[in-house]
């Protein structure tokens, strides 16, 4: 779990916590509760597309360096830091409503899946 980092805006929004993956700059939202009926989870967006290189078609795209995602997450951590009314002040995982962290557990998963390699290919004769 030390992939993510919380940050809590103490509930002035229904998105209460933003959820940022240090190591992809993925970032998410959740209110309290958000397998409820009335919860919210979802993705919002990648911190470093605007660095995403387009050549010729999306399907073509060239992923940032990790030095740029780093970069990238080191300037929302410090900047939320700064000013806590922004998104949240950065919140223990432990600290977390239950169900919280059970989203983190799924999203967790999703990004071990989603990075493992692809089995090597198969001469055809």
């Amino acid at each position: 779990m030390k992939t993510f980092i919380v940050f809590d805006n103490g509930g002035k929004t229904f998105d209460r916590y933003t959820i940022l993956n240090k190591e992809t700059g993925d970032l998410y939202a959740s209110s309290a509760d958000p397998f409820a009926s009335d919860g919210f989870s979802k993705f919002l967006c990648n911190c470093v597309q605007r660095e995403t290189t387009l050549y010729g078609a999306g399907w073509r795209e060239k992923s940032p360096a990790k030095k740029i995602i780093k970069a990238e997450v080191d300037s929302i951590i410090i900047n939320a830091k700064l000013d806590p009314d922004w998104i949240g002040e950065p919140i223990e995982i432990s600290q977390l409503p239950e169900n919280v962290r059970k989203y983190l557990d799924q999203l967790n998963a999703h990004e071990e899946s989603s990075h493992q390699d692809f089995p090597p290919l198969k001469k055809i004769s």
